[in-house]
């Protein structure tokens, strides 16, 4: 495992976790929540290599490099934060060995600002690289933002959309695939805290992400 770097821009940072020395060549960029003031990288590097569950050695020992996206400030516009989102997108194709196509998501609010940005580069007719998109414990947009996504075309039509969401969060997305939008989705049990996602969520996000 290559030692973590990373990407600064002027909404925000994305920390840079490779599965090997060689550089990035499957990356899985995860958005952060988007809570008030600058994300602390440190609580969310903690969060995902935790003595619990480390979903960062897990997505390791599959291949794929992690990316994880903060920002300046959390209470800024969707629109600001899938901006953000797009710089770690951009740079990560830019700098990969090869070409596997990049898994694109987050938590919370990180998870809609993922889709907004896939949403938007679709309708500008940007090649966003994406194969999959997921979102774990998102948030439903507001009133705005979902007039925004609406003329965005409510979700990213090319990728693979999962939805994964733990029992103690209070989900207002349809996680049916009868009805609602994802291809794939589960409900886990209830996360006691500590692990940023639970063992049971993340081998079957990572066994997803890794196919």
């Amino acid at each position: 495992m290559a030692m973590a770097h990373e990407w600064d821009f002027k909404s925000g940072t994305a920390r840079v976790f490779p599965a090997s020395s060689s550089g990035i060549a499957k990356p899985v960029i995860l958005a952060g929540m988007g809570e008030a003031g600058a994300t602390d990288l440190a609580v969310f590097e903690a969060g995902v290599d935790h003595s619990a569950y480390s979903l960062l050695a897990a997505l390791h020992g599959r291949g794929l490099d992690l990316i994880l996206v903060g920002y300046r400030d959390g209470n800024d516009s969707l629109g600001a934060l899938a901006e953000t989102v797009q710089k770690a997108m951009f740079r990560a194709i830019s700098e990969q060995r090869g070409s596997v196509p990049l898994a694109v998501g987050g938590i919370g609010r990180g998870a809609l600002a993922a889709r907004y940005a896939l949403a938007k580069m679709e309708t500008q007719r940007m090649d966003h690289h994406t194969a999959v998109y997921f979102s774990y414990n998102g948030t439903v947009p507001t009133e705005e933002e979902a007039s925004q996504l609406k003329g965005l075309g409510e979700w990213p039509r090319l990728p693979r959309l999962l939805g994964l969401a733990s029992g103690d969060f209070t989900n207002e997305l349809d996680l049916d695939i009868r009805t609602g939008p994802f291809n794939d989705s589960t409900t886990g049990a209830r996360n006691p805290g500590g692990p940023l996602i639970t063992d049971e969520l993340g081998s079957w996000l990572v066994d997803r992400l890794a196919t």
